[in-house]
C-alpha cells in the first residue's frame, strides 16, 4: 500500500507520454553513478548520486509474458487506484494461463477468510453479488470494485482459483491499537513468523510513516508490526498453497510497495520456498529507479474508470435491508425525495436484500442515467408506506 520508494542509489523516472514498455531489472549493466572531477573549484556542488536508463532498451508489454513463463510465481505490483495497472495485471495473468492453465491467483484484496466463499464463487455455486457480500468486500477492501473485475471474472470464467491472501481486518486492527506483543496468546498464534532483520526496509517504512499527518503522534513500531503481519501473511498463504499444490504456479498481486525491492512479500517467501523461481513486476508511477526496485519495470500512461453515477446517499446493512444513514449534500436520491430512515427495497425492480446487490446493480451506471428506486418509509402511525422515485443519477 506504500508509493513512494527509496534506495540510496536512485534517480527519478517520469512519465511522459510513452507507449506501454517494459525495461528488465539488470538495472546494474545500464546505470551509472554521477561524479564530478572537473577540480576543486566544484567540489562543494557535486551532483547527489544519480541512475540513467538507456530507453532505447524498452520493450513492448506483450514481450514480458515469454519473460516470465518460466517463473513458479510472479508478483505483480500495482497502485490500487490505477485502472492501468489492473488491466496490465489482467494481461500477465491471462497471457501466463494461456501458456500454462495449471496456474492460480493470489491477491491482497481479500483476506484470509473469504477464502471458501471464494471458492464457492469459482466454482459457481454463489453469484458475484453473493460472494462480494460474504467476503464483506465493500468493507474490507473498499476500493471500487470495477477496478479488479476484470481480472476477478477472467479467474471465475477459466476456473483460476482466487487465493485470499491478506491477514484479517480484525487482527491487524488489534496489532495497531496493542501490537504484537499486547496480543492474547491465540491472537499470536494467528501472526505467522515474522523477519526483522531487513534494516533497510524499516528505514524506507519509518520514512513513509513521518511523512502521514499525526504519524509522530502514533507508535511506529505498530505500524511497522501491521505492516509485516500484512507482509508476512500474503508470503505465508502463497507458500502454504503452493506447498500443497505443486504443480501449480501463482500469480500474486498486491499494493507495489508490498513487492518493490523484494522487501515485502518476494523475499519472504523466497525465505519459506528458497527453491521457487520468483520474478516481480512493478510499475515505474513515480518511483525511484534502482537496480533493486523489480525485475521488470512497466510504464504505463495512466487509464482512468469511467465516471460512476452516484445516488449521493450513505447506507446501513441492517436486518431488515439497505437501510439510508443519510443524505449527501446535492443527492441525486435527496432530489428525488427520498430521506434518511428510507429502507431501500429495489432498484428497476430488482429487489435489494443486501448491499452488495446494490452495488452490483449500479455498477455500469453513469451520470445521467435514470434508475427507479423503491423505498419504505416508516410512518408516525400505522404501517410503512412504499414508494417508487425516479431517479437521475450524478
Amino acid at each position: 500500500m506504500l508509493r513512494s520508494l527509496t534506495h540510496p542509489l536512485r534517480c527519478r523516472t517520469r512519465l511522459v507520454q510513452l507507449p506501454v514498455l517494459v525495461l528488465g531489472a539488470s538495472l546494474t549493466s545500464a546505470c551509472a553513478i554521477a561524479t564530478d572531477n572537473v577540480g576543486t573549484a566544484a567540489d562543494s556542488h557535486k551532483a547527489p548520486p544519480a541512475t540513467w536508463i538507456a530507453l532505447g532498451a524498452t520493450e513492448p508489454m506483450q514481450n514480458l509474458i515469454g519473460k516470465l513463463a518460466d517463473r513458479r510465481v510472479v508478483l505483480v505490483g500495482e497502485t490500487h487506484t490505477r485502472f492501468d495497472h489492473h488491466l496490465h495485471q489482467l494481461a500477465i495473468l491471462r497471457g501466463l494461463h494461456q501458456r500454462d492453465p495449471n496456474i492460480a491467483l493470489g491477491v491482497e484484496w481479500f483476506q484470509l477468510p473469504a477464502q471458501p466463499h471464494l471458492d464457492d464463487f469459482v466454482a459457481g455455486r454463489i453469484s458475484e453479488a453473493e460472494m462480494l457480500e460474504r467476503t464483506g468486500y465493500f468493507d474490507r477492501w473498499r476500493f471500487d470494485y470495477r477496478l479488479y473485475r476484470p481480472v476477478i471474472l477472467y479467474a471465475k470464467e477459466n476456473g483460476i482459483p482466487i487465493v485470499a491472501l491478506n491477514a484479517p481486518v480484525e487482527l491487524t486492527n488489534r496489532i495497531s491499537a496493542v501490537g504484537i506483543g499486547g496480543l492474547t496468546p491465540e491472537e499470536k498464534g494467528k501472526v505467522p513468523d515474522i523477519d526483522r532483520s531487513n534494516s533497510a526496509y524499516a528505514e524506507h517504512l519509518q520514512q513513509f510513516f513521518a511523512q502521514h499527518p499525526g504519524g509522530e503522534k502514533r507508535s511506529f513500531d505498530r505500524f511497522l508490526d501491521v505492516q509485516l503481519t500484512w507482509d508476512e501473511t500474503m508470503a505465508d498463504s502463497a507458500a502454504r498453497y503452493l506447498r500443497d499444490n505443486p504443480g501449480r504456479r501463482m500469480v500474486v498481486m498486491a499494493g507495489s510497495g508490498h513487492i518493490a525491492n523484494r522487501w515485502g512479500i518476494p523475499d519472504r517467501l523466497q525465505r519459506r520456498l528458497p527453491d521457487a523461481r520468483i520474478a516481480t513486476v512493478v510499475f515505474a508511477d513515480g518511483k525511484e529507479v534502482n537496480e533493486r526496485l523489480a525485475d521488470y519495470l512497466v510504464f504505463s500512461p495512466e487509464t482512468e474508470l469511467p465516471k460512476a453515477g452516484l445516488l449521493g446517499l450513505y447506507l446501513d446493512s441492517t436486518g431488515e435491508g439497505v437501510k439510508v444513514r443519510s443524505v449527501a449534500d446535492d443527492s441525486a436520491a435527496g432530489a428525488a425525495g427520498i430521506e434518511a430512515g428510507d429502507l431501500l427495497v429495489a432498484v428497476d425492480g430488482l429487489p435489494l436484500p443486501t448491499y452488495s446487490t446494490l452495488r452490483m446493480a449500479m455498477l455500469s451506471m453513469k451520470p445521467g442515467d435514470k434508475v427507479r428506486l423503491s423505498y419504505r418509509r416508516k410512518a408516525l402511525l400505522g404501517e410503512p408506506t412504499e414508494k417508487t422515485a425516479e431517479v437521475v443519477l450524478r
